[in-house]
């Protein structure tokens, strides 16, 4: 039987999205995602904490967040994880664990730059949306 994950965050961009080329020419865009979260310690004392998710984007998803994203900006991703394991020269065996999105959506950020940036709702351009799917197609977006 295949397995199946899915993994859901919403956080903000720790730094621009960097697109690099597949040697098929394919685009793939890496950035991380902080996602803050509260807790209380044994005492009862209100905490926070940060934890950090790598995405890897590719084709369309990939484009459309190094066009669009900033650091700062909130982002809702939806995909899978993936684990991949690599040597590095300083280490060793590495591992890595990274979020593969289906889904990305842009939240916005509190920068006024232009029309050019999505913005939380208000309805996209007719030239661009705001939410693409694996394949960067951006037809059925159910708003």
């Amino acid at each position: 039987m295949l397995g199946y994950t899915k993994i859901q965050i919403m956080g903000n961009l720790g730094g621009t999205p960097e697109m690099k080329f597949l040697p098929s020419g394919d685009p793939v865009v890496n950035f991380s995602v902080a996602v803050n979260r509260r807790y209380k310690d044994r005492e009862g004392n209100q905490k926070e904490a940060t934890d950090w998710f790598r995405i890897c984007a590719f084709n369309g998803v990939g484009e459309a967040c190094a066009k669009h994203l900033q650091k700062g900006d909130g982002i809702f991703v939806e995909g899978r994880l993936q684990v991949r394991q690599y040597d590095s020269k300083q280490n060793g065996k590495e591992v890595s664990v990274e979020i593969i999105p289906s889904t990305v959506r842009f939240l916005g950020s509190g920068r006024t730059e232009g029309a050019e940036r999505p913005t939380p709702g208000k309805p996209p351009a007719a030239t661009r949306e705001t939410a693409y799917g694996a394949d960067g197609s951006d037809g059925d977006v159910p708003f």
